[in-house]
């Protein structure tokens, strides 16, 4: 069976819209980078592993892409290597999922701690 990923029209990212979604246990989120006479406007994409939020989750790379429809078909192409990796990995269990999103909680509360 083939796997796909849905991502949006190039629009939907023109207009300044935010996306993230799922495939499996693989979580992204793609944001739109306003560009620059310097720097062309692209697409920055984070992926991790769930099933908890962003905040809660590691992230285990963040690319940027341009923002053209090539762009796009490149980030389909991440993102799905990155679901075929991520959703290859054996599960957690529940435990295991609980210590990892508190563990990074710990970790973002030092963080705040040091500022």
């Amino acid at each position: 069976m083939e796997e796909t990923i849905f991502l949006p029209v190039l629009s939907h990212f023109e207009n300044e819209n935010f996306w993230t979604a799922s495939g499996g246990r693989m979580r992204y989120r793609v944001d739109p980078v306003k560009g620059n006479e310097e720097n062309p406007p692209s697409l920055t994409a984070q992926v991790w592993e769930g099933p908890w939020r962003l905040q809660d989750s590691t992230v285990e790379e963040t690319k940027s892409f341009p923002m053209t429809e090539e762009g796009l078909e490149e980030l389909r192409a991440w993102v799905l290597d990155w679901q075929k990796t991520i959703n290859a990995r054996p599960p957690r269990s529940m435990k295991e999922t609980i210590q990892a999103r508190d563990a990074r909680r710990a970790e973002l509360e030092e963080q705040a701690g040091e500022e």
